[in-house]
């Protein structure tokens, strides 16, 4: 089962290095949205301070919506998306594409709290990395979850900001929270740890499922 995981985590590295697919769309749009966001807010130390959580999880949020379509996207295109969940059973297919997808997500996390780090001048709490690291997490799960579901057809792929986006608002919620210097960690450390855990269980429950559709 952990070589299955580990040869469809390898494939994903593979597919993002020829293509660079999920490097080329997610890269420039977190630096353009913490930029922006910059902008918008603007230049007192103060407000930049306030919005600087903020800005790094609506970035991280919105950024799962052009992964999501990678999840499935190369296969699809090359007609092996048959082939390739005919051969691993569910359980290793949704572990591999969730480490990858887990793996991104994370980097994004990293690229918003540097650029935020830079442009802003502030430091993320230390609890920050719980949350980056739990957070994330969930939005794998539904990223690997939903993207799987709207592979099918393009139809289906135009759903998917309506699906994830209000599917990770208690992560933004959560990791905004726990960013912030002064606010109490450890509720929102539980909020953020049981909906990753329900989110996981949940799509990793259903997998066989999405992958009949």
């Amino acid at each position: 089962m952990s070589g299955q995981v580990l040869a469809v985590f390898r494939r994903e590295l593979a597919v993002e290095r020829a293509g660079r697919e999920a490097l080329v769309t997610t890269v420039p749009f977190v630096a353009a949205f913490v930029v922006l966001a910059g902008l918008a807010f603007g230049p007192a130390p103060a407000q930049l301070a306030a919005t600087a959580p903020g800005t790094v999880w609506l970035a991280v949020l919105v950024a799962t919506v052009p992964l999501a379509r990678t999840v499935a996207g190369a296969e699809v295109a090359d007609d092996t998306w048959d082939v390739l969940r005919g051969l691993v059973p569910p359980g290793a297919l949704f572990a591999g594409k969730l480490l990858w997808a887990w793996s991104a997500l994370a980097l994004t996390w990293l690229l918003g709290q540097g650029l935020v780090g830079v442009l802003f001048e502030v430091r993320p709490a230390p609890q920050a990395i719980y949350g980056g690291a739990v957070g994330t997490l969930a939005l794998a799960a539904l990223t690997t979850g939903l993207g799987v579901l709207t592979a099918s057809g393009p139809r289906r792929r135009g759903l998917l900001a309506a699906l994830v986006l209000p599917a990770g608002l208690p992560v933004l919620l959560a990791g905004t929270q726990l960013a912030a210097e002064q606010t109490a960690a450890l509720p929102w450390a539980v909020l953020a740890t049981l909906y990753a855990a329900v989110v996981v269980t949940t799509v990793w429950a259903v997998f066989p499922a999405l992958l009949e559709e």
